[in-house]
């Protein structure tokens, strides 16, 4: 079985039958009465031109309202007004009677009761706009439309707001209209007349009538600004004034629309993004929630040991240079210990301890006051150490070795070189010691007894 995409063949179907209604001059006359008595009709539901080009090729919501908002206007109010479709039974009684005097030919929305919905559906596109352009003329003449027109004529509102002017041409075979607002959008027309020469047989005289072709030529701000480009550069004067009056007209207000429509898409893209936005934190928190564990890269298994080898080696490099780095800083470093040992050394030597003891002895009996006693006592000592044995040298070398803080004594505790460590601080009193010297002129003087004697 073959399948036919009907798709393309109903876009090319829309396509034609909306530029057949561009064609009608019944159009622009819609488009400029609902343009002109937008105070007075109160539409509360902004429709564009395209909007109401699509609702005449297929019926919707937004024709039903418009009809309904026209028919609001005309008394008497029809109840019929309230239900869905009853504005077409509404519309088919009130046309009727009006049809001969704003429309010709044939009324044709005669069907029978309970089929006018079906029937209005059934009509041509061109057809139900000419039903929609007989409303519009009942419309107009209402009292609230006359008496709008009348308080602006008082107000000295220009006549052109309510009869529109030709906006160029060339006289009387091409003329240019402009026309339009922001709600339902700017257009451009051209006119063409055509005289056609109809004879009659009996008479044999020959008449003439004229008949007018309409055309939309621009609908956008890019097909305004290719009209205004091609004329203005026209060598024909009137096509230059032409593209002078449009640029001078319609481009400003088109300008400002199309600023309005950029912010507009701006403002819808960043709502967009936003919503975008928070669609994927929901989601994130989603896999968050039922996955705690964040997302890791899985790395391919090794059952080799050459990281840990790597590891290993790396560390003991590590520890090598970190050895070598101090045996080169202690080599650097000054000798802390060279000048003792050789002072050591210079001590060691007999004539250095001769010395050393000689300055040891003297500042010993420097700090003892002098007095016979302690020549005696030196005699003394040095008889006592030759007795013993001992030699002098060697007990100043053994004594030599000692703090600067301690003083050394030779004749205590009978011992040879036993250091007794005496606090030689600078806040210590020097007290010298020494024999108690006896007082002879405290002792008592005894006489003898001549007669014991005896």
């Amino acid at each position: 079985m073959e399948i036919v995409d009907t798709e393309p063949e109903m876009t090319s179907g829309m396509e034609l039958a909306c530029r057949k209604l561009r064609q009608r001059w019944e159009l622009a006359s819609v488009l400029n009465f609902l343009t002109v008595f937008e105070p007075v009709l109160q539409i509360n539901v902004k429709i564009s031109a395209e909007e109401i080009e699509t609702a005449l090729i297929e019926p919707n919501d937004n024709l039903a309202q418009l009809h309904i908002m026209l028919l609001k206007g005309i008394p008497p109010v029809s109840k019929l007004l309230k239900d869905s479709n009853g504005w077409v039974i509404a519309l088919s009684k009130k046309l009727e009677m009006w049809w001969p005097w704003v429309a010709e030919g044939n009324f044709p929305l005669t069907a029978k009761k309970g089929e006018e919905m079906s029937t209005y559906k059934a009509l041509d596109p061109t057809t139900r706009l000419l039903i929609l352009k007989a409303l519009c003329e009942i419309r107009a003449d209402q009292g609230d439309t006359i008496s709008y027109i009348n308080d602006e004529t008082k107000n000295r509102t220009d006549s052109s707001a309510f009869r529109k002017e030709k906006l160029g041409g060339n006289g009387n075979e091409v003329l240019f209209w402009y026309d339009g607002n922001e709600t339902i959008g700017h257009r451009l027309y051209k006119e063409v007349y055509q005289i056609e020469s109809m004879s009659k047989v009996k008479d044999k005289k020959r008449i003439s009538a004229i008949a007018s072709q309409w055309e939309t030529l621009a609908t956008t701000f890019e097909e305004f600004q290719n009209f205004v480009d091609t004329f203005s550069s026209s060598q024909v004067k009137w096509e230059a004034d032409v593209g002078k009056a449009v640029e001078a007209h319609a481009i400003p207000a088109l300008q400002k629309i199309q600023r309005k429509k950029d912010m507009a898409l701006k403002r819808q893209q960043r709502e967009h993004q936003r919503e975008h936005q928070r669609e994927q934190r929901f989601v994130e928190g989603l896999r968050n929630f039922a996955a705690p564990r964040s997302c890791r890269i899985r790395r391919p298994v090794n059952y080799r040991c050459d990281d840990f080898d790597r590891a290993i080696k790396e560390a003991i490099d590590a520890t090598n240079k970190r050895k070598e780095t101090e045996d080169l800083t202690n080599e650097t470093r000054p000798n802390e210990h060279g000048p003792r040992n050789e002072t050591n050394s210079l001590d060691s030597s007999p004539s250095s301890n001769s010395i050393s003891s000689d300055a040891t002895d003297s500042k010993i009996e420097s700090d003892r006051p002098q007095a016979s006693n302690d020549d005696g006592d030196d005699t003394s000592d040095e008889a006592d150490s030759d007795e013993d044995g001992t030699d002098p040298m060697k007990e100043n070398t053994r004594l030599d070795h000692r703090p600067s803080s301690y003083r050394y004594s030779k004749r205590l505790a009978g011992v040879t070189g036993y250091a007794v460590p005496e606090s030689t601080h600078i806040g210590a009193k020097n007290r010298s010691r020494q024999r108690p010297v006896v007082n002879t002129a405290a002792e008592s003087v005894v006489i003898p007894d001549s007669e014991d004697e005896n």
